[in-house]
């Protein structure tokens, strides 16, 4: 129930954190268009101009914004990356001075939009402008240093706001994946020891009653009247013993699958190993797993999947680990793990 109640939070964390990158990105330019009328040197006009780009170019952004913290490119965003910045840089000239830290909405959308190289390109151009653009719309000099810090610390913001969201989706779908790989991974195991084993007792018990079945048709049925001869007397036992023979493979493939079938509705160790050690590696650890010559039990009991899953759940929090090392040791019939990251090391005892 902790573990549901805990799955519950982080999809509406998932669902919430695109919702909340989209209003803190709505909020700055709306707060800059309301700081637009009371500038010092800004008149209606200027203020009014601010109010219809922003009005034109935000929705663009905002479009931007959602697509991003939802870990999935916009589609047609380099189209509509150039028609918000179009409108920026045509009421550059007309929405005042302080009009240049709207270009933070623009540094956000291009590094959300733009693949690596040219995003950064974007970026670097777009701030060096800030200065002399500010200046020539009637900003002294001095200022520029303040303008550049802002637009610089808005852009990083928001950012930041934006890519959260976007890998908590990254991980909740490499999380789904691994998931879907462990249970095909698993199907694969299961179907593989079943034609190993049960598959070819049923292969040998439908071998063996096909011929009983031909030599039943050659034979017939001896007469009731008559006296039986030694040798078809003879042939019968070896048929009869062959029924019982037959008999017997089927009763040992019966118990057979249903020992299978008792030790699969009981988790693999095996399988909880990889699938840790493939989620270790998901979240950037380097995970390496030594496994005894002997091999490792097949099944793991609730406790120490337990233990098991909650140590690796301690280290998917860690930030500072890096690399980690999962060692199956096995002395006197007892099963150890031990998971050692950098220099801390936790030991789970399986019981199987």
């Amino acid at each position: 129930m902790g573990g549901l109640a805990e799955f519950r939070r982080s999809q509406r964390m998932l669902l919430l954190a695109p919702l909340g990158a989209v209003g803190c990105s709505a909020a700055l330019p709306l707060v800059q268009v309301a700081l637009a009328f009371g500038y010092r040197g800004s008149d209606l006009r200027t203020g009014l101009w601010s109010l219809a780009a922003t009005t034109v170019y935000l929705p663009l952004h905002l479009r931007h914004v959602w697509y991003a913290a939802r870990g999935v490119r916009p589609p047609s965003g380099r189209w509509t990356l150039a028609g918000m910045a179009v409108v920026i840089l045509v009421a550059t000239p007309l929405a005042g001075a302080m009009w240049v830290r709207s270009y933070t909405a623009l540094i956000v959308s291009a590094m959300l939009v733009l693949p690596g190289p040219w995003s950064y390109v974007v970026y670097g151009a777009v701030m060096l402008a800030v200065p002399p653009v500010s200046h020539t719309l009637g900003t002294p000099w001095d200022t520029a240093p303040w303008l550049v810090f802002s637009v610089m610390c808005g852009s990083m913001a928001l950012l930041l706001l934006v890519w959260l969201p976007a890998a908590l989706a990254r991980l909740r779908t490499a999380r789904e994946a691994l998931a879907q790989q462990a249970v095909a991974q698993e199907r694969r195991r299961i179907d593989a020891e079943l034609r190993r084993t049960v598959g070819a007792a049923l292969e040998s018990i439908a071998d063996r009653g096909h011929r009983l079945g031909s030599r039943l048709a050659q034979s017939g049925p001896p007469a009731a009247a008559e006296p039986r001869e030694p040798a078809k007397s003879t042939e019968h036992a070896e048929l009869a013993d062959e029924l019982a023979g037959l008999s017997a493979d089927s009763r040992r493939a019966l118990a057979e699958t249903r020992r299978r079938v008792r030790g699969y509705r009981q988790p693999s160790l095996r399988a909880e190993l990889e699938t840790a050690a493939a989620l270790l590696s998901a979240a950037g650890i380097a995970t390496r797993l030594d496994l005894p010559r002997s091999g490792v039990p097949d099944t793991i009991a609730q406790p120490s999947r337990a233990a098991l899953r909650a140590a690796i759940t301690r280290l998917l929090r860690d930030h500072a680990a890096r690399a980690c090392t999962i060692t199956v040791t096995s002395l006197g019939g007892r099963v150890r793990l031990e998971l050692r990251a950098d220099e801390a090391a936790e030991i789970v005892e399986v019981a199987s």
